[in-house]
């Protein structure tokens, strides 16, 4: 497998940020999304790892902008939809990117709306430069949750169009972000 983008997919970079920022998202997701589920005593450790794999989407949005500049994308697969699904899956994809960082920028804001400060890995924090703020937290925690759904929502949909093209079009949209072993 090649690390960068060829004629007949993405290399293995690009694949890797692309299933990391997915598995990344979807745990954070159902972390925060079922966090009261925890018990009181585990939702520190919870909000803590839902939070660092936050940062980790930021960081590997980043990563793959930086590397989509490096490495540009070849041409897409053709499909039996024609060139109108290129635009439309451009547009997801800068959709999703946005999402990518709008939610973890928005959970930091949250953090800070709470007065509290955001753990960057357990490495060192970042001190909230605001006092707590109870109702805009709240206002803040809503947006959260309303940007995050959105994103699993997108990203569902996605999926189930790399699906579609898999099975029903049967093009090689999908194998193109599988490793070769697996085309």
């Amino acid at each position: 497998m090649t690390l960068r983008n060829d004629k007949t997919g993405y290399g293995a970079v690009a694949q890797t940020l692309h299933w990391a920022s997915g598995f990344f998202v979807l745990v954070a997701w159902l972390l925060g999304t079922f966090i009261d589920d925890f018990p009181k005593a585990a939702e520190p450790s919870v909000l803590f790892v839902h939070m660092s794999l936050g940062l980790a989407v930021a960081a590997l949005l980043l990563v793959r902008l930086g590397w989509r500049l490096a490495d540009p994308l070849q041409p897409s697969a053709e499909t039996a939809l024609g060139p109108w699904s290129d635009r439309l899956a451009l547009l997801m994809q800068w959709i999703l990117y946005g999402l990518l960082l709008a939610g973890p920028v928005s959970g930091v804001v949250l953090e800070f709306a709470r007065g509290q400060p955001v753990p960057v890995f357990g490495l060192f924090e970042i001190t909230s430069p605001w006092t707590r703020d109870r109702a805009f937290a709240k206002s803040v925690k809503e947006v959260h949750e309303l940007l995050a759904d959105a994103l699993m929502i997108l990203a569902s949909l996605h999926a189930a169009a790399a699906l579609l093209h898999h099975y029903v079009l049967k093009d090689a949209t999908l194998l193109r972000m599988l490793p070769r072993a697996r085309r």
